[in-house]
């Protein structure tokens, strides 16, 4: 049993150092893009939506949501690398259902 323990303090030194050298790698460069937008009207089973309905509204970049804010004040910024992203947004209500994705939009960021 002792030496089962000992394996097992070593791993999870191990593991520690690990996370520890990991969590010490620097994140890609980023910039921060602001995205503006004009809200949705009606959710995606065609029932109207309110602005006072609108939960949270989210964006997606490259299949990812990126950003999420509550409301809906027309615009929605998020941390985007260096390259082209394919990019749309949605509404939640409260009731938790979606508007139909808003259009996508190509954004080119550059560093």
């Amino acid at each position: 049993m002792k030496i089962l323990s000992r394996v097992f303090l070593v791993l999870l030194a191990i593991l520690g150092a690990f996370v520890g050298i990991v969590s010490m790698i620097p994140d890609a460069e980023t910039v921060d893009v602001t995205f503006t937008y004009q809200r949705a009207t009606e959710r995606a089973d065609g029932t109207p939506l309110s602005l006072e309905e609108i939960k949270h509204t989210q964006l997606f970049c490259d299949g990812i949501r990126v950003a999420r804010e509550d409301g809906a004040d027309g615009d929605l910024s998020a941390e985007l690398t260096s390259g082209s992203h394919e990019c749309y947004g949605t509404h939640i209500d409260t009731n938790n259902v979606f508007s139909n994705p808003s259009n996508t939009v190509t954004k080119l960021v550059e560093l």
